[in-house]
């Protein structure tokens, strides 16, 4: 049948996704990005290139979640300018993730009509653009998941398998949670070939594959950043000290996450993974990544628009290509009810996705124009307390320190002290430690709830701050900090 379908479907997908790509490069200028992380990995891969000691006074890169998307980020950034090379790279990202979603759905549901509007909606879904361009690593993580479910669809072709070994030894350092997903296709390999003792030297040959790619991508992460695994992970899990929380309140969390994510109907396709090929390997790895979010830290799953939970659509998408492929389901109309419900994905992105990708660019604007104050108001030898660490940092040449720890990884062993043993009650002690030993001097926090805790948490432990950027129209506020012991000198 997938014979008969032609190669149309690939270039009407092909020219939707053009379209929403120029439409970007029109609206989103200057180019900007929703999520303030995305400018760490900028700093990170300009730091590379130039060597130079960044604003947290580090010389190798930190706050490095994705190896690949840093590395991959270098050259396009030695041709064209930082913010231009990154958007490229996502819009590289998004187009890969695109080809083998349409790939993937071809094969799973030989239906051609399912693949283009699963595949369209794999990219205009509620949110999925904003995800896409968001300048970190998600696109990746997205392609190399749907890349990953097409390979494994062709076990006797020997070139699938050895991109697909190969592919399984770089998933890791897309992501590291992604290493999970290494774990369980491994298994599930060796489990399947183990049975065959004719394929065991195979088994090895591929083995032997994704472990050197792995070792090759190790070797680059510590010759770039000193570790093996990246300490973001570990940054985060202390400064937000879910890890303090009771089992049934972390699994609540988790629960919650899932049940209001931007496209939690879509995410009941996961149940048919089972109908896919290795598809039990692929639910063991969503049950595995959400059980690893229940220990170490489930709000995470609520960060950024819930952006760790959309490397579950491609999964979910290919589970309901698999349930559009059975002739017994739903009487028959499973093709055309799956297409109905990629539909309503596609109209979601016309309703309020766009709008809302859009408009997510506003916040970078007030980055730029907190960077210019700073610049003009600023002492320049201020040291600044700071929690969105990426802009600010890439933009300014002031001495920075990190409270969340991502780009100041000592801030993580205060954290660890007091924020995560109390489930967060004690992140003031924390706070009032890392800005004590930093001697900072100023302070700039998003007035937003959560963030704007940091300002109570400094006055609570006896500090003054003084606003010098607090306007009705600021996204960011800036203080000039007075600690404890010069307040108490004054007095006398």
């Amino acid at each position: 049948m997938i014979s008969r379908l032609g190669s149309g479907g690939g270039a009407l997908v092909a020219v939707a996704l053009a379209g929403v790509i120029a439409a970007t490069l029109i609206a989103n200028q200057p180019i900007r990005f929703p999520l303030d992380d995305a400018y760490i990995t900028i700093a990170n891969a300009q730091q590379i290139v130039t060597g130079a000691v960044d604003s947290y006074g580090y010389t190798r890169p930190t706050g490095a979640t994705s190896l690949v998307h840093m590395l991959l980020l270098v050259p396009l950034g030695l041709v064209m300018a930082w913010p231009a090379a990154s958007l490229t790279l996502a819009m590289l990202a998004a187009s890969a993730y695109v080809l083998g979603l349409y790939q993937a759905l071809l094969t799973i549901s030989g239906h051609r009509g399912v693949a283009i509007l699963g595949s369209i909606a794999g990219f205009a879904g509620i949110k999925l653009w904003y995800q896409l361009m968001n300048g970190l690593e998600t696109g990746f993580a997205m392609a190399a998941v749907i890349w990953t479910v097409y390979l494994a669809q062709f076990p006797d072709d020997p070139a699938r398998r050895r991109w697909l070994a190969g592919l399984i030894g770089v998933l890791p350092f897309i992501r590291p949670e992604l290493a999970l997903l290494t774990a369980v296709l491994a298994i599930a390999a060796a489990a399947r070939l183990y049975h065959q003792p004719a394929q065991l030297a195979q088994l090895a040959r591929l083995a032997a594959l994704t472990l050197g790619v792995a070792a090759l991508l190790a070797a680059l992460a510590w010759a770039a950043t000193g570790e093996l695994v990246p300490q973001t992970a570990g940054a985060k899990v202390a400064f937000f000290g879910d890890g303090g929380l009771s089992l049934p309140d972390r699994l609540l969390i988790v629960l919650l996450s899932v049940a209001t994510a931007p496209l939690g109907w879509v995410l009941l396709g996961l149940a048919a993974l089972p109908m896919v090929r290795d598809g039990w390997a692929l639910l063991a790895f969503v049950g595995a990544y959400l059980l690893a979010s229940v220990l170490s830290l489930p709000s995470g799953l609520m960060h950024n628009e819930q952006r760790y939970l959309f490397i579950f659509v491609p999964l979910a998408l290919a589970g309901w290509a698999a349930l559009a492929a059975r002739a017994d389901v739903m009487r028959g109309r499973a093709p055309m009810i799956v297409s109905a419900g990629a539909a309503l994905m596609i109209a979601s992105f016309f309703l309020g996705g766009w709008s809302f990708y859009r408009d997510s660019l506003r916040i970078t604007a007030d980055q730029e124009q907190l960077a210019a104050w700073a610049k003009r108001n600023l002492p320049r030898d201020a040291r600044v307390l700071i929690h969105d660490a990426g802009y600010f940092g890439w933009q300014t040449d002031f001495a920075l320190v990190d409270v969340v720890g991502l780009k100041s990884p000592d801030s993580i062993t205060a954290h660890r002290r007091w924020t995560l043993p109390s489930a967060g009650k004690e992140r003031g002690r924390a706070v009032d430690e890392i800005a004590r030993k930093a001697r900072v001097t100023h302070a700039v926090i998003l007035d937003r709830p959560f963030w704007g805790d940091i300002a109570g948490h400094l006055r609570k432990a006896g500090w003054q701050l003084d606003p010098l950027r607090a306007g009705p129209d600021d996204d960011y506020h800036v203080y000039r900090l007075t600690p404890p012991q010069q307040r108490a000198a004054r007095r006398e």
